[in-house]
């Protein structure tokens, strides 16, 4: 009886720990690149990939690199997008860290 009051405890106590943050982490290059979307632009370039969207919250500043916990967000709930639109929209949840790249420093 004794190990089996144990042993709830002890998964009480390590089910209640913190819930995982929402969103996730992605790493943009402190660099952004031509790309096309509509038209000629300029990429974000996000996880080794070119990111079309803004995310929205996140002022980009070049040289750096960065570490965001960001949210995707359905654009269009109706169904209806354009064909000229995302399905998705992107928003800063936390700046994480934000280093000068290597680059830059040396």
């Amino acid at each position: 009886m004794r190990m089996l009051l144990s042993a709830l405890v002890l998964a009480l106590v390590t089910g209640c720990t913190a819930a995982p943050k929402p969103g996730y982490v992605v790493n943009v290059a402190p660099q952004k690149t031509h790309c096309v979307g509509v038209g000629p632009m300029q990429c974000l370039v996000v996880d080794d990939q070119l990111f079309y969207e803004p995310i929205i919250g996140f002022e980009f500043e070049p040289g750096f690199e960065y570490k965001l916990r960001i949210q995707r967000i359905e654009a269009f709930t109706d169904g209806q997008i354009p064909a000229d639109a995302s399905r998705y929209q992107y928003k800063l949840l936390e700046v994480l860290s934000k280093t000068p790249a290597a680059s830059a420093r040396g």
